[in-house]
């Protein structure tokens, strides 16, 4: 009498196989890490600073200072996050991965250059995107291309902000001197991918 072994249950799965490939996500980070106390002790020494040299009324009112900011950009974060969880979804993890993964070479790294230097909006636009660039696949590199480039070469920043108030001569200079920064970045980003591996996850704690 023979045994066939019986098929594994796919409902007493921790985690279902639903066949997309994807690399794992990236662990769920705690609410008090060591970002968080580092950003809390520098406040909570500024704020002790501002006491004795101004006194508490000017601890208050930069406390509702703060208290407006947040309700003026909390809504925006919250989108933020939201368009990062459905990009997440949305983007082709096939042709990501083919274009975009592992250590590039100049043709991929250029690709996210231009994304980079043409993409609009602000960071609640840029981090979302390279955030589910890098779970569909991206390499460490390209990441690294693309942020820098936004950063550097935006065509929204330069051409709404520097041209109205530089010279075009400086602007083009600007440009010029930054344009192979991004890959430069871009390269000892695929170093440390390449070479170490080990850094990169101790440091980002992503793979």
């Amino acid at each position: 009498m023979s045994v066939h072994p019986s098929q594994p249950d796919p409902n007493s799965q921790l985690v279902p196989d639903d066949g997309s490939g994807r690399r794992p996500s990236a662990p769920r980070r705690r609410m008090v890490d060591g970002g968080f106390l580092t950003v809390l002790s520098v406040a909570l020494i500024a704020g002790f600073l501002v006491y004795r040299k101004e006194g508490w009324t000017r601890v208050l009112e930069i406390f509702g200072d703060g208290a407006d900011l947040l309700v003026s950009i909390g809504p925006k974060v919250m989108a933020a996050v939201v368009l990062a969880a459905w990009l997440r979804r949305l983007l082709p993890r096939e042709k990501i991965g083919r274009h975009f993964g592992g250590c590039q070479g100049f043709r991929g790294l250029s690709l996210a250059v231009f994304v980079g230097i043409i993409i609009p909006g602000g960071p609640m636009t840029a981090f979302p995107l390279a955030l589910a660039f890098f779970e569909a696949g991206a390499g460490f590199g390209v990441l690294v291309a693309f942020l820098s480039s936004w950063m550097l070469l935006g065509a929204n920043r330069t051409i709404v902000w520097e041209m109205a108030f530089l010279d075009y001569h400086i602007v083009a200079l600007r440009l010029l001197v930054c344009l192979p920064v991004p890959f430069l970045f871009a390269w000892i980003a695929q170093l440390i991918e390449r070479h170490r591996p080990d850094l990169l996850e101790k440091v980002t704690r992503w793979r």
